[in-house]
């Protein structure tokens, strides 16, 4: 299979830079180990749009996060995705962490980050009236949002493919290929080889591992994990912003928002561990959590606690984004060290990388623009935020839309089966395109449903639904099946 590019990754970042490109005549294609998207950190992660004020001037970082943040309210509309614009505060409980919020205000004032101010406590309090009594003062940042991680990344790839590229879920990468040259000219992956004179390296906290296959070990990830708590949506409204506590040497550290569909959620944790892939949770992560949540936020209602999750983040030594092209070997591209705010800068990066290859790689590769290409996307319908005629009216022309499949976040079988029709091949697949099984039960209603659905979608027995691909299958065989194997094999 012969392509021009090859993205690996399809994370915020490799869907972020497959649209870009798909801007172009290139022949695309994203590679992903994955059986849906988002996968990785750009799942489980805060989804923060940064102001940008915490990032040092000069670095990699701070370039790139002020323009990804106005790039995402530019896209908000065009891609069809949710985004609350919300803004942010870095609380300070005392004088010393005051005079870190003027430090933070210069910095983000160089950095070009609009409207900042410092506000006293009180003043917070008149927004937020649930924040501790201890927070003296503010940084308020009002261009900093939330957004829906789930349809950013998934708004991302679908304005890829419409525009012409490909994406191959379940495609692990085994290893790069070379020409005589010892120039890349594809990679090896489990379900064989794919040719492209460029290859894009985007694989977050693999992308380490990845570079070192070209010999450039000049960076080392440090695989860091998140813990997070996320409470059902009847806490909406405890607060309205996304809350900081003053940072440290270890992160942005414990915080409290509000997501973009109305739930509270806290975290994450900052611990540094060997396995890039352990996303388990742990008690003692969880209890810093709380305890962080508590500092700013005292009635923190952990009692609605729906779930708790984890992601690990790609930090490196230098804690900064590495994103260059190679001169040796040519053709491979890094972009690797994507931690926070990676998501912020990720629409930024994507259109550097574009830039990149045209003044770098134009040995390799043409960037001619494609006169063809579709801005726009649409999301499925959110049934949920349909008012009452509008129902009506959608499920008038399609009946499916009159079957409501997940109570908790009011899904139904029509956007089951769009999501189907846009890719969905697993529940999880289904829960990010359509938020089915991410309300209070967790898909213990729905998950019997959907998986019925998919197995008659897809024309697979119902034993063969997995939900997340792999072995991960939700039935093991018919009810009372292994007692009377058992005693079959007794007789």
């Amino acid at each position: 299979m012969k392509y021009d590019v090859i993205i690996i990754g399809s994370g915020v970042v490799g869907a972020g830079i497959a649209r870009e490109l798909s801007k172009y005549k290139l022949k695309i294609a994203v590679l992903d180990k994955a059986s849906e998207l988002p996968s990785g950190a750009s799942r489980a992660n805060s989804s923060m749009i940064h102001g940008g004020f915490d990032d040092k001037p000069g670095t990699v970082k701070a370039k790139f996060c002020v323009p990804g943040n106005k790039l995402w309210h530019e896209l908000k509309d065009v891609l069809d995705i949710h985004l609350d614009e919300c803004g942010s505060y870095v609380c300070a409980f005392n004088d010393a962490e005051i005079k870190h919020l003027e430090e933070l205000l210069e910095q983000g004032k160089s950095n070009g980050v609009p409207n900042l101010e410092i506000v006293s406590g009180d003043k917070m309090r008149e927004r937020e009236p649930n924040v501790s009594k201890d927070i003296k003062a503010a940084l308020f940042s009002p261009t900093a949002a939330i957004i829906n991680n789930f349809e950013a990344v998934n708004a991302l790839i679908e304005s890829a493919k419409i525009n012409g590229a490909e994406l191959f879920l379940e495609t692990l990468v085994t290893g790069l290929l070379f020409d005589d040259e010892k120039n890349i000219r594809g990679v090896a992956t489990n379900k064989g080889e794919f040719s492209a004179p460029v290859v894009i390296n985007a694989g977050g906290v693999h992308s380490g591992e990845i570079s070192s296959w070209v010999g450039d070990t000049s960076f080392k990830i440090i695989p860091t994990k998140g813990e997070y708590y996320l409470l059902d949506r009847a806490t909406q409204g405890t607060i309205h912003s996304f809350l900081f506590s003053c940072p440290s040497k270890a992160g942005k550290g414990i915080t409290v928002l509000q997501t973009a569909e109305g739930n509270l959620m806290s975290g994450p944790t900052a611990t540094e561990q060997d396995n890039p892939d352990d996303t388990s949770t742990t008690p003692e992560g969880l209890a810093e959590v709380l305890k962080g949540a508590r500092r700013l936020v005292p009635d923190f209602p952990v009692r609605l606690n729906i779930t708790t999750f984890a992601g690990v983040r790609a930090n490196t030594e230098s804690g900064d984004f590495e994103i260059k092209t190679l001169k040796n070997p040519r053709g491979f591209v890094n972009v690797a060290g994507i931690k926070s705010p990676g998501f912020t800068s990720s629409p930024a990066i994507a259109e550097y990388v574009a830039e990149m290859l045209k003044e770098e790689l134009s040995d390799r590769i043409t960037l001619t623009p494609n006169e063809k290409f579709i801005p726009e996307r649409k999301n499925i319908p959110r049934f949920l935020y349909l008012d009452m005629a509008e129902r009506k009216k959608l499920a008038e022309k399609d009946n499916s839309y009159a079957q409501i499949v997940c109570r908790c976040e009011t899904v139904t079988e029509g956007q089951v089966l769009e999501a189907i029709r846009r890719g969905a091949r697993t529940i999880t697949a289904v829960k990010m395109m359509t938020r089915a099984g991410t309300g209070r039960c967790q898909g213990g209603f729905c998950c019997p449903r959907v998986a019925e659905i998919l197995s008659r979608e897809l024309n697979i027995p119902l034993d063969e639904i997995t939900r997340h691909g792999g072995e991960s299958k939700l039935l093991t065989g018919r009810t009372k099946e292994p007692l009377l194997k058992k005693s079959k094999e007794a007789e």
